[in-house]
């Protein structure tokens, strides 16, 4: 079997050049159309509260080793009450089941950012805003002092799904297209053992190629003279 150089490779390609793009475009468009069709939408909406801390005394024991870190009290307090939410029975009461939360700080301020995600963009925002609402009764009890609230604006149903990304899943059915189409137009060269130019013979038998014979059906005239070496 004669080597292939990536010159060879980069030949094969282009001689199914029409192969490759037809199977990447039809690939991707495969793609799209399962995520945008049987993947199941998913939806986010998301609502902020600010936790504010005013004193270094906090009912809940340990907290007030916070004042010698190196962060703000303000920023640990929400940190952890962020905990606090995420496993508060007050909390998980309201949110529907297939349905998830997050509850974390905004680049590590005081304020939380809370995103609850699910299929009925809605039933996200309505939830998103119930917790919010909630939260400063569960801050109470907790903590003495501080407080939390919301930031005045209200979650709103998202108008467009936040998932599956339909551009993405397309981008890697055209990728994974290529890759195949690829494969497939060398795997047709290496099948096909036609001899198509005097370079095969020397690349197989090492031998130089002095003369050739035109096929005179496949060039549809006589060609004076040969390829001579």
């Amino acid at each position: 079997m004669r080597d292939i150089t990536i010159n060879d490779i980069l030949k094969m390609i282009v001689a199914h050049i029409k192969l490759v793009v037809i199977v990447s475009v039809v690939t991707a468009l495969c793609a799209y159309i399962y995520a945008d069709n049987f993947i199941p939408k998913r939806f986010s909406a998301s609502t902020r509260i600010v936790v504010n801390y005013t004193k270094e005394s906090l009912v809940e024991e340990g907290q007030n080793k916070m004042s010698a870190s190196a962060v703000s009290p303000a920023t640990t307090l929400a940190e952890n009450f962020a905990t606090i939410c995420r496993y508060s029975e007050d909390m998980l009461r309201l949110i529907p089941g297939g349905y998830g939360v997050s509850i974390s700080p905004v680049s590590e301020s005081n304020v939380l950012s809370i995103t609850v995600s699910g299929g009925d963009a809605k039933v996200c925002a309505t939830t998103a805003n119930a917790l919010r609402d909630k939260a400063p009764e569960v801050f109470g009890e907790y903590y003495s002092d501080g407080k939390a609230q919301a930031l005045g604006f209200d979650a709103s149903a998202p108008s467009r799904h936040s998932s599956p990304n339909e551009t993405r899943y397309a981008l890697i059915g055209f990728v994974a297209g290529l890759i195949i189409s690829i494969l497939i137009s060398i795997i047709i060269e290496i099948v096909d053992t036609t001899i198509k130019a005097s370079d095969d013979l020397f690349k197989m038998y090492t031998i130089p190629v002095f003369a050739e014979i035109v096929d005179f059906e496949s060039e549809g005239a006589v060609k004076k003279g040969g390829a001579k070496r």
